[in-house]
């Protein structure tokens, strides 16, 4: 895995948040976006992942992060407005489309009034990581190596922040996570009026 300093550009941003932002990561996996919060000073972060397996390698990559073994099938177990912050950086496109808009609200429910979500979601232009030659299971919606996986057009991702966000920035990149580009939208939102 490469380096992906994509949270960069947004640490002031998300410090703005609060004097102490609390900040909720989704998918941590092993904890590279997790580290680099915490190296920025970024003290009140809970990651979570469905894997216990990268949790561990999380905590030890953020030491004094919280970590939280999580399935984002499950509603997700905090009180409302709990975090000023919630970072989701590739971690929920794996889902049919009703599920995928049960999550967000289920974020938007744990954000405080006018707080942030930082998302980035897989591109139908992601042709190297499985945008194209796979079983189909529904639009834009595949069979990668045996896991359901969605990628997003600029229509889907309108449509999937339509009600209840403001947009900050919408962008389509691509990014040097892995061994060959991968295109992805970087998608920044604010809870618009504190309604989910």
């Amino acid at each position: 895995m490469q380096t992906d300093l994509w949270l960069e550009r947004w640490i002031p941003f998300i410090r703005a948040q609060a004097p102490v932002p609390a900040v909720l990561e989704l998918g941590s996996g092993p904890g590279g976006d997790s580290a680099y919060l915490v190296e920025q000073g970024i003290t009140s972060l809970i990651c979570t992942d469905v894997s216990p397996k990268a949790l561990a390698r999380c905590a030890r990559a953020a030491p004094g992060a919280l970590t939280v073994c999580h399935d984002l099938r499950e509603p997700l177990p905090f009180a409302e407005r709990s975090f000023n912050v919630v970072i989701a950086s590739l971690c929920l496109h794996y889902f049919a489309w009703d599920k995928t808009g049960t999550i967000l609200r289920d974020i938007a429910r744990c954000l405080t009034s006018g707080g942030i979500l930082l998302c980035r979601l897989n591109s139908t232009r992601d042709v190297h990581y499985g945008a194209v030659g796979h079983e189909q299971v529904g639009q834009n919606y595949y069979l990668v190596d045996g896991f359901p996986k969605r990628f997003f057009d600029r229509e889907s991702v309108d449509l999937l922040f339509a009600h209840g966000w403001e947009r900050i920035s919408t962008e389509e990149l691509s990014i040097a996570r892995y061994e060959k580009p991968k295109i992805v939208w970087e998608v920044i939102l604010r809870q618009a009026n504190g309604k989910d």
